[in-house]
This record gives structure tokens, sequence and C-alpha cells, in this order.
């Protein structure tokens, strides 16, 4: 009998054994197949993801390849300096290769879109087209503000050999609400900012600042992260965003090398500004026979008719609830640290128009204050024009330098330019 349990007690535990064995076997058999998929995926999505790389290099190669860089100028003897453009204003290397070593940056927007043919006395004309010992830079347009200067600014700096420089301040900047984010994020450029943020002469301060405010204008976390390019995955974003903007713009400078003129030279004679103002008072006469004192032609598609339907459409405007002024003294901060002398032009807004659509004298008087105060107080030199808002044809609009408000505003520059030369 005790051979018989033994028995049965052997094969119970051969059994026992057997039947685990097979369980075992038939786990492992269902992890291997069910594994197996898994391991394939990961490998189809690892090539996928290798050739996706290898195809995107490719093509940034074979494009970088056919687009001459941005700093190739071509035709050396073309003046771009009052070539109205956004993307001339956003490639440091095209512009300080184009531009002549004396010449000074007009930060601007859209005052710089003005043309001859509208005001003739706008500096492409001043000094564009004759030699006066002068040159300008044209950087900015429409809906550029004072965070967009500002990084400009940070940005041209360090490749700057002349460090005057000069900054239209519209009051229209500092309307209530600031500058809409969708306008911004059009205008907003990753190569200034990339060039910002290597600019060694900001302060970590305003660095933080002009991230914060970015980042308030909408701009994604990850291109502004990649800015400063502190971690892996920013440096590894900002080669991507680089390399992307970079071909952007070659691109877009193709059609702009079309754009320069010839600038005359000569030996630099002085500007007969009483002349200049003369002629600009006939040709205002020309083109503006309104009220008003505006351009003929903007007066009949933006005011004629319609006097009573703009009457009182801004009451409630108070110039003060937005973030302008900070991003203003930023600019000026941004100067500072950057050893850039700026040169503030004030620009007026039409006493008669605004008085008529409901901002009053003493808010646009309290806006202009505040520039003022500001500009001082970093030291800035400053050219205050908003005493002539009442003066005929001294504004072509509401807002824009007119006939005889670039003549005064070019002769404060020509001065500021000349000054120690």
């Amino acid at each position: 009998m005790p051979r018989a349990r033994g028995r049965g007690i052997r094969r119970v535990h051969r059994a026992d054994g057997g039947r685990t064995r097979r369980h075992e076997h038939a786990g492992a058999h269902r992890g291997a197949h069910s594994g197996a998929p898994v391991v394939a995926r990961r490998r189809i999505i690892a090539i996928a993801l290798l050739v996706a790389c290898i195809v995107f290099a490719a093509a940034l190669f074979a494009v970088d390849r056919a687009l001459p860089a941005q700093s190739y100028v071509g035709d050396e003897n073309k003046d771009y300096g009052y070539v109205y453009s956004g993307v001339k204003s956003s490639s440091v290397d095209f512009t300080t290769a184009s531009m002549a070593d004396d010449a000074l940056l007009l930060f601007g927007s859209s005052e710089l879109s003005t043309p001859p043919s509208l005001v003739p006395q706008v500096p492409a004309s001043t000094f564009g087209m004759r030699d006066c010992g002068v040159d300008l830079m044209y950087i900015g347009e429409a809906y550029d503000q004072s965070l967009w200067h500002a990084i400009a600014a940070g940005a041209y700096a360090p490749r700057l050999k002349n460090k005057k420089v000069v900054i239209v301040a519209s009051p229209v900047w500092f309307a209530d609400g600031g500058l809409d984010n969708d306008l911004f994020k059009t205008r907003f450029s990753y190569s200034l900012y990339r060039s910002f943020m290597a600019n060694d002469a900001i302060s970590e301060t305003t660095r933080a600042y002009v991230q914060k405010r970015l980042a308030e204008q909408g701009i994604d976390s990850a291109v502004v992260a990649a800015g400063a390019a502190d971690n892996p995955l920013a440096i590894a974003n900002d080669f991507v965003f680089a390399a992307i903007d970079d071909l952007g713009m070659r691109s877009d400078l193709r059609e702009l090398r079309k754009k320069g003129f010839e600038h005359p030279t000569g030996d630099g004679q002085p500007i007969d500004f009483a002349a200049v103002r003369a002629r600009a008072l006939d040709d205002a006469k020309e083109r503006s026979h309104n009220a008003w004192g505006f351009d003929d032609e903007f007066y009949r598609e933006s005011i004629e008719g319609q006097e009573e339907a703009i009457r009182g459409k801004l009451a409630g405007e108070t110039y003060s609830d937005t973030p302008e002024y900070d991003d203003f003294g930023l600019f000026l901060r941004v100067c500072s640290e950057s050893g850039l002398q700026p040169l503030v032009v004030i620009s007026p807004l039409s006493g008669d128009y605004y008085d008529w659509t409901g901002i009053d004298a003493q808010t646009r008087a309290s806006s202009y204050e505040h520039i003022r105060t500001i500009a001082e107080a970093y030291g800035a030199r400053v050219a205050d024009f908003s005493s002539h808002e009442y003066e005929v044809y001294f504004l072509h609009d509401q807002v824009h330098f007119g006939w005889l408000g670039w003549v005064d505003v070019e002769q404060a520059i020509y001065e500021f330019a000349r000054e120690g030369a």
C-alpha cells in the first residue's frame, strides 16, 4: 500500500507539474504573440520618424542650396533703407549688410508706408534722393509697436556701427486694451526674438519681461522657450523654428531685392529746410481742398458724408488702460542696456478729428505727457510735435505725418544725426 501511495503521489505531482508547465508555456506563447505587434508598431513608428527627419533634412538642404543667404544684397549700388517691408525689418543680416555704416535705424509703423506720390516730403525723398550726409534705414511696418520695436532694437544693437536710433511714438499705440493678439502674432518675428535673446547686453530682468509679454500676446510657450535655448528640448525647437523662419525670409527677400533704388552720391550738402518747407506747403495745397486739411482722397473715402456716423464714436477711450506704456519703457531700457542712443519723436493726433470723434484734448495731452515722461526718465532725446494737433497740413490724415509734419520731423532727425559729426 505505501508503494501504491508513493506512485499515486508521484503521478499527482507529475500531473500538477505538467499542468503548471503547460499553462506557463501557453501564457508565454500568448505573451510572445501579443508583444510582437507592439514591437512591430514601435519599429514602424521609429522608421517613419527617421524617414521623416531624413526627408525634412533633405528638403531643408535642397531649399538652402537654392536660396541666397539673407546677407546677400545683390546690387551693391541699391539703397534699401527706404523700402517699407516686414521681411527686411526682420532680417538683421540683410539690413545690416545693405545699410551704410553711418545710417540710423528709424523705428516706426504705418507712417513709414506713406509714399512720395502722396507726400513728396517723406524721408525716402528728403534723405533718400539726395546726398546730405544723413541716411536712414526704415525698421517696422503697420502694427509694429513698442514690444516689437524693443525686441528689434535688442536684435540689431550688436551689429550697428552708428548707435543713434530714432523711434516714432504714435499715440494710437496707447489705445485702451493694447494691441490685439492676432495682430501681434502676424508681426512676431522669431528671428528677431532669437537674436534679441542672444544679445549678452540684455539683462535677465529685461529678458524675463519680454518672455512674459510674449506669452500675454499669445505667442506659443514652446516658441518663447525656444528663444532662450536653455534646455535640450528648447535647443531642438530653436533649430527647427530658426531654420523655417530663415528659409521663409530668404524666399521673401528675393522680391525685396528688386525694390531698392540707386542712392545719389555727392559731397553731403546740407538741406535747406526753409526751401523744403515752402515746397511742402505748395504740395499740400494741391492735395488738400477740404476743411480738415487732410489729403482729398482720404477725406472722400473716410470722412465725406460720414461726419455724423463718426461723431463721438471713440468717446470713452482713455489712452491709459494698456500695457503699451510699460512696453515703451522696455524699448528705452533695451536701448540703454545695448548702448543705443534714441531720439523719441512724439507724433500728434489731429485735434479737429479727435475732438469730433470723442477723445478730448485733456485725454490726448495726458497720453503725450506720459510718453514724454517715460522718455525723459531714460535720458532719451525727445522731439515732441504734440503741439501741432491743430496745424493744417501737418498731418495728411487723422494720425500720419503730412507735408509740413514730415519736414519738421526730418529736421529734428537731421540735427540729431549731425550732432557731433
